[in-house]
């Protein structure tokens, strides 16, 4: 793994050595744009459209470096020229503060997405007086939501509750995502849940369901696999996560960080 620091020092050593002073500068840099216009936003959405057909940007955010901007479609983090020309894929950081910049945007991503669902749109398990919050994209076929689920009572007695929203990891429209909407619509949601993690297969049901809707945000926050869980920051703690492990995940992403304020 390369160190950011020893490279960047080797670069300098090399540069200080071996290579003539730099001319005096003649012209500023530009300045980083403080807004999107309407021009600029057209032309970068078109640009997301036609790389991927049916994908539209999530966001489209001005950045702290000249001539960039952060966009954000189907969970993946771009850079892009105001005319959509050129396109960067990577992680962006802001050296001097520190900041990782593409990790900051889909965390705040993802704890928008949480904050705005309501509590009839998924299954909750919880402790009467949660200290955190988790929510988690699962699968009811999957070994390692299975596992995770087997903890459950451990993790609700450790004071944290876990908010869940079906992803089936084999898409819409199969017999995973078929489980999922049974379950949702049993008469007893958390009860056909735990069964169906079991290896129960849930009775078959049809009722207005936010399967679709789970699955899609899901996409749009990223998720490729499951169980993925979510801290209410938005930060991902990880997949399979042992009770023990989960709480000092949790502790740590709620510490405060060196420079808070209040």
């Amino acid at each position: 793994m390369l160190k950011l620091p020893g490279l960047l020092g080797l670069s300098l050593f090399a540069l200080s050595a071996c290579s003539p002073p730099a001319p005096p500068a003649t012209t500023a840099a530009p300045a980083p744009a403080s807004t999107v216009t309407p021009a600029i936003r057209q032309a970068v959405a078109t640009a997301v459209s036609a790389m991927v057909p049916g994908v539209s940007a999530q966001s489209i955010t001005p950045t702290p470096i000249a001539g960039l901007y952060q966009v954000i479609a189907q969970g993946q983090v771009l850079y892009m020229t105001a005319d959509g020309r050129y396109v960067i894929q990577g992680n962006a950081y802001d050296v001097k503060t520190r900041t990782p910049l593409t990790r900051n945007a889909m965390d705040r991503l993802r704890r928008d997405a949480i904050a705005r669902l309501e509590p009839g749109q998924m299954l909750r398990f919880a402790p009467k007086h949660p200290k955190y919050t988790v929510t988690v994209f699962t699968d009811v076929d999957c070994p390692y939501c299975r596992a995770f689920h087997a903890n459950i009572a451990a993790v609700n007695q450790l004071g944290i509750a876990v908010d869940y929203l079906f992803w089936p990891r084999t898409g819409l429209n199969t017999p995973s995502a078929q489980k999922a909407v049974d379950v949702w619509c049993a008469r007893d949601p958390k009860a056909a849940m735990t069964a169906a993690f079991e290896g129960a297969t849930p009775t078959p049901a049809t009722c207005e369901t936010p399967v679709a809707r789970d699955f899609k945000l899901g996409v749009d926050l990223g998720v490729d696999g499951t169980p993925t869980i979510m801290a209410d920051n938005g930060v991902v703690l990880g997949g399979y996560i042992d009770p023990q492990e989960l709480l000092r995940r949790l502790e740590a992403v709620h510490a405060p960080q060196r420079g808070d304020r209040g």
